[in-house]
This record gives C-alpha cells, structure tokens and sequence, in this order.
C-alpha cells in the first residue's frame, strides 16, 4: 500500500483519520486529505460556497496535515471545488490520479433507514471508486484499531 485518499469534510468525516493514520504507519503509506468545496450558483452565474464555514473547514484540514507531518506520516492536502458533481466524483477521480490503494472515510453515522432514503459520499464511492473503499463507522476507530482515535487532535 503506497496511498491512501481520506476525504475530509471538517466535520465528522475526521473520525476516518485514526484509521487511515494506523494504515499508513503500518505500510509506510502516504496519505492524500481530499476537501471538496461544494458551491452553489448564485445570481448572475456567481458561485459561492454551499457551507459559510469553508475557510475554517479548510483550515482545520491544513491543521490536520501539519501534526500527522509531525508525527512522521506523509501526508498532504488537496482542495477542489464541485458546482454540479457528486463529492464522490471528484473523490474517485483524484484517487485514480494518485493511483491510490485505498480511500478511507467515515460514514454519516445515521441511523440505517436515512441512509436508504439518502444518498452519501461513502454509498456513492462503494460503486464509483477506483480502489477498495474503508468505511469507518462510528466507534469502529476505537474497537477496531484501540486507541487510536485518541491520537487525532481535537478541533479547536
């Protein structure tokens, strides 16, 4: 395994982390944090972010990067912007660019009928991917892989 795609969002997609982490010490993987900015068009064709938030959801990824740098990991940060195009999309298209062996991601976390009634990244990237696809349920950082959640360090 050389690289791993982890798209975060800012919110709880971050619970991914402690997993894709462990994953890449353990192969001495690089890791790739996707960010897709959703936009939205406004009046006269202009577009602005879906999310008024983006600029600190932008910077907690960039924050995110620099302590697994100072913790060995390499690792860096893409940011795209999507007007029209699922986030899966443009998460499977840059995983092909990177060739990469793996992306790992958390689920919404929903209870299981929302996620029937709605479609989500993960749904969406088990079909669209171009590499087996980790999906990190909630709790499973702590079951499966110990403490390891521990080691992501709080939003601030």
């Amino acid at each position: 395994m050389h690289t791993i795609i982890v798209p975060i969002d800012g919110s709880g997609s971050e619970r991914a982390l402690p997993v894709a982490r462990k994953l890449a010490a353990q192969f001495d993987a690089r890791m790739v944090l996707v960010h897709v900015q959703e936009r939205m068009v406004a009046g006269r064709g202009g577009r602005i972010p879906a999310r008024l938030d983006e600029a600190e959801r932008l910077a907690r990824v960039r924050e995110l990067v620099t302590h697994l740098h100072a913790d060995g990991i390499d690792a860096e940060f893409e940011a795209h912007r999507s007007i029209l195009e699922h986030p899966a999309d443009v998460i499977a298209r840059t995983a092909s660019r990177h060739d990469a062996d793996a992306i790992v991601l958390a689920s919404r976390g929903h209870a299981p009928i929302v996620g029937v009634l709605a479609s989500s990244v993960a749904q969406r990237l088990l079909h669209a991917a171009p590499c087996p696809v980790l999906v990190v349920t909630p709790g499973a950082a702590r079951t499966a892989f110990g403490r390891a959640a521990d080691t992501v360090p709080a939003a601030a």
